[in-house]
């Protein structure tokens, strides 16, 4: 999903997944569940009944993250793992295909990244490194030197072969200085950066490089413990060396990016659609566990249920996997803008990429309050840990982190599904922790059911859900929020969203942000206060290289287009 904590207790929270699910033979499921005097159970019941004794949510899971691990957008890893995706809709008898949505221009690939204190004791490191960045030759050990803060005195043989451990951020120097010193520490051949990256890093990253033009600059940033410990050691007048090893190979473009996705025919309407699914993509912090192998494991057993129990749904139910939804909602914003003609025959998009807590509720407007109550209220007290509750709102949002509003800004209506439960999506997300030990293997099976029978139930509605008052109105009040589209690491400039403010401007990936009207700003926090202030339209100067750009930016009265970016 595209975006200290307190840790649940892992054993009360997720106990090990397992896979070992005994498993019906195939026929005419309907038929062998049916009562004594000769019912026909609904198509809820007959899914639910299904589910209870032969549910492999688990593994989808296990094997999705185990062979492939992070599956980063323009990587080896989710190129193989669309294959997978495509192949196992194919087994259960689905008709799967990829379709490609665009290129990246530089691929990227990440093996084991490994880092310790080595001197004076060997103690393992805990950090993370951002997707498209530059990894190590080897092994590489050095000793760690503290951030110079000036010029004059610089001396380049103290940081020769040496890591540069970053100061704390009001310490370090100013940026127009700092940027001459990194020349200098980079002239003098430093091995890499190591920074503060707080108490749980996220992990991001920067897809808009050039072959040409490669990152060189090894950028380290370590859990807060370690970096303290570093601290630490260099203020007692300690030897400190380090050694790291980051596997990171960049590929030549341009890199082939496809969504994957999988049908089964509707028998009255097979040009209607009912369109579930979660996003193939993650980053590289862990193995996308939560974010979105729950969602794609959801996905893939709730096709695996559908054809196993020989239901036949009225309309056409379209199974997906998105990728580049973690760089901007990419590959279902071009299949929605590409298919005008799906969207406008689609009665939902039920989107999983909530990570590991229990399917909980959907909501919508009124005018389908009732066929989705008549949908979901086999589920309602079915499990009386996990309820399931349809709330009424004012309309769906045409905004949203992920790939549901690719859809409702196309007219089509877009859900994301309530969750509930204790895990802390914020201690995963984007983090070293999405592991599969944090997914309750509970939840996912009951999740999993969720998701095939409000497949199947919108499926079979007499009509598509109605669209009367389908979206929210905004409000028409001038905008509190000024978003420039990108996203940043204290003033530099990791990412700029395609068709942003600051794209239409120019902006590159790292550049720098060193004032705001003339007020000079170091800090996230300061950038955020400066652009809040007074009229809607800023110079910003921007740092590139040694030379210093002017840029205005303008935002409307009223807030109108995609809030994409967090900063």
């Amino acid at each position: 999903m595209t975006n200290a904590f307190m840790m649940p207790n892992p054993k009360a929270l997720a106990p090990l997944l397992f896979s070992t699910l005994c498993i019906f033979s195939s026929g005419a499921l309907a038929q062998e569940i049916a009562d004594p005097i000769g019912a026909s159970p609904s198509d809820a019941q007959v899914l639910i009944e299904l589910a209870k004794s032969d549910n492999q949510v688990d593994s989808h899971l296990i094997e999705l993250t185990e062979t492939f691990g992070p599956r980063l957008t323009g990587s080896t890893s989710l190129t193989k793992a669309g294959v997978w995706a495509k192949e196992r809709f194919e087994s259960y008898g689905l008709v799967a295909s990829l379709e490609k949505w665009g290129t990246f221009p530089v691929g990227f690939d990440r093996g084991t990244d490994t880092g310790f204190l080595v001197a004076p004791e060997r103690v393992e490191l805990d950090f993370v490194t951002n997707a498209w960045s530059a990894g190590t030759a080897g092994a590489s050990r050095g000793r760690v030197v503290l951030e110079p803060v000036e010029v004059e005195n610089f001396d380049a043989s103290l940081y020769e072969g040496a890591w540069v451990l970053r100061r704390p951020r009001k310490e370090r120097p100013k940026t127009v200085v700092g940027k001459e010193l990194d020349a200098l520490l980079v002239e003098a051949g430093m091995l890499g950066e190591l920074r503060n990256g707080g108490g749980n890093p996220v992990v991001g990253g920067g897809h808009r490089i050039s072959w040409d033009n490669l990152p060189t600059l090894v950028s380290i940033r370590l859990v807060t413990t370690c970096y303290d410990d570093l601290t630490a050691r260099l203020e007692a007048q300690e030897v400190v060396e380090v050694e790291f090893n980051l596997e990171h190979t960049f590929v030549e473009g341009p890199i082939d990016l496809y969504n994957v996705f999988a049908d089964i025919t509707g028998t009255e309407f097979p040009e209607e659609y009912v369109i579930v699914g979660g996003h193939l993509d993650s980053w590289g912090a862990a193995v996308g566990a939560q974010d979105n192998g729950t969602g794609c494991a959801t996905t893939l057993e709730a096709a695996r249920l559908l054809m196993k129990s020989g239901l036949k749904p009225r309309r056409t139910i379209r199974f997906m996997l998105w990728s580049g939804e973690e760089q901007g909602l990419l590959g279902s914003v071009a299949y929605a803008s590409s298919h005008p003609e799906v969207c406008a025959n689609t009665s939902a998009v039920l989107v999983h990429d909530g990570g590991g807590n229990y399917l909980s509720g959907i909501q919508g407007p009124a005018a389908l309050i009732d066929d989705l109550h008549e949908v979901f209220g086999p589920l309602k007290e079915l499990e009386s840990e996990m309820p399931f509750v349809v709330r009424e709102n004012k309309g769906l949002s045409t905004f949203g982190m992920s790939d549901h509003a690719s859809f409702t800004q196309n007219g089509a209506p877009g859900f994301f599904w309530d969750q509930a439960n204790v895990l802390d999506y914020n201690y995963v997300h984007h983090t070293l922790h999405d592991t599969v030990d944090q997914v309750n293997p509970e939840f996912q099976r009951h999740s999993a059911l969720v998701v095939a029978v409000g497949a199947l139930g919108i499926a079979n509605l007499d009509t598509m859900l109605d669209r009367t008052d389908l979206i929210a109105e905004r409000p028409q009040r001038r905008s509190n929020r000024r978003t420039m589209g990108v996203y940043l690491e204290e003033n530099n400039i990791n990412d700029v969203i395609e068709g942003s403010l600051a794209a239409k401007a120019g902006w590159l990936t790292g550049d720098v942000i060193i004032s705001i009207d003339g007020v000079t700003v170091e800090t996230q926090p300061e950038i955020l206060a400066e652009l809040q202030k007074g009229e809607p339209k800023k110079v910003i100067t921007l740092l590139r290289g040694q030379e210093k750009i002017e840029s205005t930016l303008e935002w409307p009265s009223i807030g109108k287009g995609r809030d994409d970016s967090p900063k």
